[in-house]
């Protein structure tokens, strides 16, 4: 399982073929600007998170399946996955 951090919007379509089912997607930065709609994945075993407090500064609502992490939040992810991959 990888942790796939995104931090453009850009960013989703550069790492779209490298996801597998049961890895984690965290939106950090700009990348959270995606959070305001459903993410169009082809794998539907993919948990997607938001970084709270870059949402907060952008004053982004994330859509109902994003879920919302502060740092520490961040690193338990990071934590719990294999590989980490920075996009």
């Amino acid at each position: 399982m990888s942790l796939h951090i995104l931090n453009s919007p850009a960013s989703l379509d550069r790492c779209r073929f490298s996801l597998n089912d049961g890895d984690a997607i965290i939106l950090i930065e700009n990348a959270v600007l995606l959070a305001a709609s459903s993410l169009p994945l082809a794998h539907t075993n993919i948990t997607t998170s938001a970084l709270q407090d870059d949402l907060d500064r952008r004053g982004i609502t994330p859509a109902p399946e994003i879920n919302t992490v502060d740092y520490a939040g961040f690193v338990n992810l990071c934590a719990q996955h294999a590989h980490c991959l920075s996009w």
